[in-house]
């Protein structure tokens, strides 16, 4: 069997499962937005430490990048 019948199936299959749906519920238009609901209360997780070491790290750079541009300045006063 030719490959160009099932290629054109395909193509139509795949066209069809754009098409519309329905629209949603009246119940649904009617819900607050995700963020207007109030949030519940944050659980801690395994990955806290993790991002407690993001956040550490963090501080570490700018510190160095804060010594570096005092470095680059000092540099640039003696240059001239």
């Amino acid at each position: 069997m030719s490959t160009k019948p099932w290629l054109g199936v395909v193509v139509v299959l795949l066209v069809a499962g754009c098409g519309n749906s329905t629209p949603p519920a009246a119940e649904t238009a009617k819900r607050p937005a995700d963020s207007a609901r109030p949030q519940p209360e944050r659980r801690e997780t395994v990955f806290d430490p993790w991002v407690g070491t993001i956040e550490r790290a963090n501080g570490v750079q700018s510190t160095v990048d804060e010594q570096a541009a005092e470095q680059r300045r000092k540099i640039e006063e003696q240059a001239r």
